[in-house]
This record gives C-alpha cells, structure tokens and sequence, in this order.
C-alpha cells in the first residue's frame, strides 16, 4: 500500500505581506489614490455648485447632475487610462527585454545587456538579473578555459581511438562556451523606449 494516503494534508499557504516592494507599491497606490481624490473631489464640486445653482434658480437639476455624473465618469476613466498606459509601459519594457535576455540564455548565447531606461520600474530586479547573468558568463568563461587546458594536456596522450573521440568532445565543448561568451548578442533586441 502507499504511503500517501496516511500523510496529513499540507497547510494552506496565506500571504500576510502585501507590501513586498515597498517603495515601489506606495508609489503608484499614492498616486492612483491621489488621482481619484483629486477627480472625486473635483466631481463633488461640481455637482454641489450644480445643486446650490438649481435649488436657488428653482429649476429641478437631476438631468444636469447626471450628465455631469457621465462626463465625470468618462474623464476619471480616460485619466486612470492614460496613468494606466504609462505604468504598464514602464514595467512591461523592462519585463519584455529580460525575457529577450532569457531567450538567448536558453539558447545558449549570453546577451549584451543594457541599461533600463531612466523612469522604468523593476530597476532592482533587474540589476539581481544582470548580475546572476554576469555570474554564469563567468562561470562559463572559467569552465571555458578549464577545457582548454584540458584539452592541451590531454592532446599529447590520446593514443586510442576513444580517447580521440573524448578529447574531440571535450573540444567542441570547450569552442562552443568560449563562443557563447565571447560573443555576446545584442545587436537583435530592439528598444521598447
């Protein structure tokens, strides 16, 4: 029998931190908050000097105060919009060049990494990303020539056919790494700017 059916069933797991990137969360709640006070309060002034200018006029104002409640709708949706466009904008750039970057590593070449751009977000991911990238090229050059030496030791006693066959292996292993870091690709991602 196995032994899965007697094991206890996992606690869920709950997120109880919300804030994870501080700084960059209260920055944009702020603002979208700011946003729609401003807009709310904006709207609420309206309509109150809608109201006071029907009630002293005597003339019913509930058609106005809804084609104001519309008009304001639409402004605060096309504002959220546009803060919208230029938010997303500034983290689907960064996001979508690091997995161009991810691309060519799991294809096994080693991109030429630039810089983000002055106002993108995700700036601290993205520089943990540029340094483990620096690590495995590194990693990659140290192995790289780790096999040469290998190889140049090995060359002068490989005698046996498959001692060749090795030593022809461990070479190309050592020609592909050294080609992947020496040739770092960056000519075919385009900015996102």
């Amino acid at each position: 029998m196995s032994d899965d059916i007697h094991k206890p069933p996992r606690p869920g797991h709950t997120r109880r931190t919300y804030l994870l990137d501080r700084e960059f969360q209260l920055k944009y709640i702020l603002l979208l908050a700011g946003i729609g006070a401003v807009s709310m309060g904006v709207f609420g002034g309206l309509a109150h000097r809608l109201h006071v200018s029907a009630v002293s006029s005597g003339v019913d104002g509930g058609a106005s105060l809804l084609w104001l409640t519309g008009v304001g709708a639409l402004g605060l949706a096309g504002v959220l919009g546009v803060f919208g466009l230029l938010f997303t904008h500034r983290v689907a750039g960064p996001v979508h060049v690091m997995s161009l970057y991810v691309a060519a590593l799991a294809a096994g070449r080693y991109p030429r990494l630039r810089p983000l751009r002055k106002k993108d977000e995700l700036k601290r991911f993205f520089d943990r990303f540029s340094e483990a990238v620096d690590r495995i090229r590194q990693r990659e050059a140290e192995e790289a020539h780790a096999l040469e030496a290998a190889v140049a030791a090995l060359t002068p006693v490989a005698t046996t056919p498959e001692a060749r066959q090795a030593l022809e292996t461990l070479s190309a292993l050592h020609t592909r790494k050294r080609q992947a870091v020496d040739n770092p690709t960056g000519s075919t991602f385009k900015s996102v700017a």
